[in-house]
């Protein structure tokens, strides 16, 4: 399993297979429904998109003596609505669950985006991987405040990559045929 750190360069992205399984480590940054509102509506994006990935969840209190709560993956297809913006805005790198739709894939491809899927169900394992975080915008909202975290070898499958390649069609890369 290859360890990836995080910002990646263009040619870490060309490399990336679907299918395979990768420890994905550095910063990412939180986000969900309420904080892309927020972002498209005031123009104010609180990191750096286009090398900071964004990982959609909402993480839950930290116990004490932990760094954070449960972590887990918010269902990809829910964010659907931001996507084409956040793609624009320079988005190269996106973790969540689940399958979205194939115009969505193509938008990734146009733009030379990945998807990440982290595993649904296993939030507790995730925050066994953060090493820290800091909520960075619109503290109000909560768990899904805009929050940077500081992974350690998270593991992710590539769920999207840039050859066409997707799980969840069990489409080969173009380069793969």
């Amino acid at each position: 399993m290859r360890v990836v750190t995080l910002p990646v360069s263009g040619e870490v992205l060309k490399s990336l297979k679907a299918g395979e399984q990768i420890l994905l480590s550095g910063l990412v940054a939180t986000a969900r429904d309420a904080a892309h509102n927020l972002m498209l509506n005031t123009g104010s994006v609180p990191f750096d998109i286009a090398n900071i990935p964004i990982f959609y969840t909402g993480p839950s209190p930290a116990p004490p003596g932990h760094v954070i709560g449960s972590c887990g993956p918010t269902t990809s297809a829910r964010m659907e609505p931001f996507i084409p913006d956040m793609l624009r805005l320079g988005m190269k790198v996106v973790i969540g669950k689940g399958e979205m739709s194939e115009k969505t894939r193509k938008l990734f491809h146009k733009h030379g985006a990945v998807y990440l899927a982290a595993t649904g169900g296993a939030g507790a394992l995730a925050s066994t991987k953060i090493k820290s975080r800091k909520i960075v915008a619109w503290e109000h909202l909560g768990p899904e405040a805009v929050s940077i975290l500081e992974l350690d070898n998270l593991p992710v499958f590539v769920a999207w990559d840039l050859h066409n390649g997707s799980i969840y069609t069990r489409k080969l890369s173009d380069n793969e045929r």
